[in-house]
């Protein structure tokens, strides 16, 4: 039997430290499954949802064309953009909850963020208060087309802001827009005035505030066509009603007859009709009828045209 000792000796004899020894007589771990298992391993990754979400919410495709004698006056390229915008849930309710946050009252209406002007049925409705004609953002896929490069680029840039900084931006630029309004009518009252009076020939009319001298001519006011007049914004699909309503109208007719034949149908009118003719069918008063009107036919064929004479005397 071996001595306690021999437990801390080596194959060669030599005594071991107490601490390798008891190193040597512990447990090894169990290999990790990784390790043993030898097919590469299969992670699921979930993305977040909300506003931090990585999916696609807008894409727009866009082409511009140029002709030569175009370019050599200056005119502006032919551009058609068309852009696929989708409103997720998390966008419509934090626009509600903006919007009722501002207004300080419950929310008796869903109400949010309006739609840009040209998606709007009546552009002068956005300056006025809540109105049933105004339409929101909604939940679901948008459409939206344009023929204007300056539309382009200011949607291309919108592409990088939620719905709140697009609403602030829709502010800005209506107040803009009322600004320039406002000081081109006080500057065309101004300019009437000035014109009243009897100003010597050449001399230019410099009104305050103006950006240049005029000569004897109103200033021109700016573009009176707006970018977004050259836009649409429709919700998809589209609703059918539009559509619908002429083909209606055109039908009604036709749907009222259809609606006639069969209460006539379900009255029994029709098979007690079809009896009444089979019975006659069956009497010789048909074929009494058809020998008349052959025979009077025969009769008119006979006698030929009426005279020139007799037809003038009529």
């Amino acid at each position: 039997m071996d001595s306690p000792d021999a437990e801390n000796k080596d194959s060669t004899g030599k005594e071991l430290p107490h601490n390798t020894a008891t190193q040597s007589t512990t447990r090894k771990e169990p290999q990790s499954r990784s390790s043993m298992w030898p097919l590469p391993s299969i992670s699921v990754t979930r993305h977040p949802s909300g506003k931090f979400s990585p999916q696609t919410d807008e894409r727009c495709f866009s082409y511009c064309s140029q002709t030569t004698r175009g370019r050599t006056e200056g005119r502006e390229p032919t551009c058609r953009s068309v852009c696929f915008r989708r409103i997720f849930a998390h966008e419509v309710r934090t626009a509600i909850a903006h919007d009722d946050a501002l207004k300080g009252k419950a929310a008796q209406q869903e109400y949010g963020y309006p739609l840009p002007p040209e998606g709007q049925p009546n552009a002068d409705n956005l300056s006025t208060p809540k109105s049933d004609d105004i339409r929101y953002w909604e939940e679901g896929w948008y459409l939206w087309t344009s023929r204007s490069r300056w539309a382009t680029q200011e949607r291309l840039d919108l592409m990088m802001w939620d719905l709140d900084h697009q609403d602030h931006w829709q502010r800005h630029k209506d107040e803009v827009q009322k600004q320039w309004d406002d000081y081109w009518a006080e500057h065309q009252k101004q300019s009437g005035e000035q014109f009243r009076s009897t100003p010597t020939d050449g001399d230019n009319i410099q009104l305050e505030g103006t950006p240049y001298p005029v000569d004897g001519q109103l200033f021109p006011k700016q573009e009176a066509r707006h970018p977004w007049q050259e836009s649409t914004l429709v919700k998809l699909p589209p609703p059918l009603t539009p559509l619908l309503e002429p083909i209606h109208d055109l039908l009604s007719p036709s749907f009222k007859v259809l609606t006639t034949l069969q209460r006539s149908f379900e009255s029994g009118a029709h098979a007690e009709l079809a009896v009444r003719m089979w019975e006659k069918a069956r009497t010789p008063d048909p074929f009494v009828l058809a020998s008349t009107v052959c025979r009077k036919m025969w009769e008119k064929w006979k006698e030929g045209p009426p005279d020139s004479d007799t037809t003038s005397d009529l």
